[in-house]
């Protein structure tokens, strides 16, 4: 597997004198295809800046941000949808005038975070085949049972177990999900632990935030530290709990190895 699947290189983000990501230096690192890589780090350091130059929310100060070669710090936020990469956020984004169904079904309209859906009510002509692959993605994420509910219904942990979902019905090639663990039961989290796996074995590229490192260290192949905008280490899990600077800097000797 080529090293260059997903790069980022030499990559800046500054607001005003804030040096969010990257430092003086630029933030480098690149993601294998196929791989599950873990972004971690203290609050502050940099991860969801990170990723919301990736998914092009945000663009960089410098560098370059390259997916199979194409540089997304030069795509359009609608466009890098379209090449593949899907995201969820901290705070889970719904619409809340609809189902729980009904938001995985806009979800597979891919422009917008499928707002055109929702307002010209397209998700309403879904067909047999889409209706019943977005209630298999239900079943997979655990709410299957609260289909037919509004997400007003929701906890806020289902709430972010259907954000999964919802970013699912694209098959993504690429699946950013920033702390998908927080606020979910601890059932939830085994059900979304096993379906990161799969998708791993599956193919998809997986990248996560998460700062509950016993569910991403069992579960990733590699692990990408950052602190205060900049790497500070990259390894397998039992590497980086083993490594001196992490230590020190952010996991603590409760954590190592």
């Amino acid at each position: 597997m080529s090293d260059n699947y997903l790069v980022l290189d030499k990559v800046t983000k500054r607001f005003a004198a804030l040096k969010a990501v990257g430092g003086d230096d630029g933030l480098s690192f690149s993601i294998r295809k196929g791989s599950f890589l873990g972004l971690v780090g203290p609050n502050g350091a940099g991860k969801s800046t990170t990723f919301n130059l990736i998914s092009g929310v945000l663009k960089p100060t410098s560098g370059r941000i390259l997916l199979e070669g194409v540089e997304l710090t030069q795509t359009a936020t609608a466009s890098i949808s379209g090449l593949g990469l899907g995201r969820t956020f901290q705070t889970p984004r719904v619409f809340g005038s609809l189902s729980v169904l009904e938001n995985v079904l806009v979800g597979a309209d891919n422009v917008g975070e499928g707002l055109r859906a929702a307002l010209s009510g397209r998700w309403r002509k879904a067909d047999a085949a889409l209706a019943a692959r977005a209630m298999e993605l239900l079943e997979r994420v655990g709410l299957a049972e609260r289909a037919g509910h509004r997400v007003s219904d929701l906890s806020g942990g289902e709430l972010r177990m259907l954000e999964v979902a919802r970013q699912l019905i694209r098959e993504p090639r690429v699946f950013l999900l920033d702390e998908p663990t927080a606020g979910v039961d601890p059932m939830l989290q085994k059900k979304l632990g096993s379906l990161l796996v799969e998708l791993h074995k599956a193919g998809t590229t997986l990248i996560v935030v998460e700062h509950n490192l016993h569910f991403l260290f069992e579960i990733a192949d590699t692990v990408v530290v950052l602190q205060s905008g900049q790497l500070l280490a990259e390894g397998t899990p039992d590497e980086i709990r083993s490594n001196k600077k992490v230590i020190a800097a952010y996991l603590g000797a409760e954590h190592a190895a």
